[in-house]
């Protein structure tokens, strides 16, 4: 195994391109904090990412770094957003995670789709971080709409690069710490020609990718950008993506602001329902997505610490809950009793977090500190 191309760090040259690529090398990049290295063996070129290179006398066969990458990647899509969690019908679950599988094949069997994924980084560079969740939530969307599985194929490659062209955008504006100027917005708008530019170059895998590249910022009762289209003119993968997009976008980390909860998010998605989003998919979005997970944990404004059970689609904001811990922290062990938020208004949400186990002795205070997202 060689080093395909020059290696640098800091504007230092570490390793030359063609260096060969021994155990005892790759072990001294790891400690200098190298994350991923573009390598050729064979007749192949790849990008190794931290973690998926073992220490060992030969490289694993393509198939096995194939299966190594996506495991990866879907490692990095938060938990609560993952279809078992976040879908509410178990046949949705199934389709989207056929689907998932479907999208890593032809990810794998195409050069430059491959490229996109290596220059995105696997989504972890700050603008793309929550392109995973807008992907995952639009494929829930999308089968819960009944599509095929081919027309979920296309919406699920046209979801996960969309946003591709932030990587465009100068990294200063998009870590500016406060309000942007008119001229920096309209840097930052850019992005939709940037993307739909690097992707009408994969356009053999179908139209849609480009186009919803360049539509998702689009709204349904105009006032969007770049083309101000309205109402169905705007393709329904972009609809779906926009929609999802925004959602992904309050439940993640900014450089200015901390996420949101799910139902500051959804009051927010509310509100926008009159001016940007489409009435048509924002209803399939709380038919077939729960805003609170399965796995979510909540303290509640009496202090009491309880599970949702069931989250309905015209109170979603209000679920049904199993109340499992009291106001100390002690579990009701047998006397744990169930709730329902929508039917009495005075008891509120007052924090929220999954966590894959809770030790029995879970404090209120520990629950207001736990981050949904971790």
């Amino acid at each position: 195994m060689t080093l395909g191309r020059n290696l640098e760090m800091n504007g230092r040259l570490l390793l030359r391109h063609g260096a060969v690529l021994d155990p005892e090398r790759i072990g001294k990049l790891g400690k200098f904090g190298v994350d991923y290295v573009h390598v050729v063996f064979g007749d192949e070129d790849l990008d190794i990412y931290k973690g998926l290179l073992c220490c060992q006398d030969k490289p694993p066969d393509y198939h096995h770094l194939q299966c190594t990458i996506r495991d990866t990647f879907l490692e990095l899509v938060p938990a609560w957003a993952r279809p078992a969690n976040c879908a509410r019908d178990e046949k949705v679950i199934k389709l989207v995670n056929t689907t998932i599988e479907h999208t890593f094949e032809v990810i794998f069997s195409s050069r430059r789709l491959f490229e996109l994924l290596r220059l995105s980084r696997m989504f972890q560079l700050e603008p793309l971080k929550h392109c995973p969740v807008t992907w995952m939530y639009s494929l829930c969307v999308g089968a819960g709409l009944g599509y095929s599985l081919p027309t979920l194929l296309d919406l699920s490659l046209s979801a996960l690069f969309y946003d591709i062209g932030m990587l465009k955008v100068p990294q200063d504006i998009l870590s500016k710490p406060g309000r942007l100027t008119e001229l920096e917005f309209a840097e930052i708008k850019k992005h939709v020609y940037f993307g739909r530019r690097l992707l009408e170059a994969v356009s053999d895998f179908g139209f849609s990718m480009p186009l919803v590249s360049f539509e998702h910022h689009e709204h349904y009762y105009g006032g969007g950008y770049p083309k101000n289209k309205r109402g169905d003119s705007i393709h329904e993968f972009s609809q779906i993506v926009g929609l999802t997009d925004k959602f992904a976008a309050l439940m993640t980390t900014r450089f200015h602001r901390d996420r949101f909860q799910p139902y500051q998010a959804y009051e927010m998605l509310l509100a926008q329902t009159k001016t940007a989003v489409s009435p048509r998919i924002f209803v399939a979005f709380l038919k077939h997505v729960l805003l609170y997970p399965r796995g979510s944990r909540f303290r509640l404004s009496t202090g009491e610490i309880a599970v949702p059970l069931d989250v309905p689609i015209k109170a979603p904001t209000r679920p049904r809950v199993l109340i499992t811990h009291s106001a100390n922290g002690h579990e009701l062990l047998g006397l744990q009793r169930e709730h329902n938020l929508a039917a009495d208004p005075d008891l509120r949400i007052e924090s929220f977090a999954i966590m894959d186990q809770y030790p029995s002795n879970i404090s209120p205070e520990d629950i207001e500190t736990l981050s949904l997202l971790d």
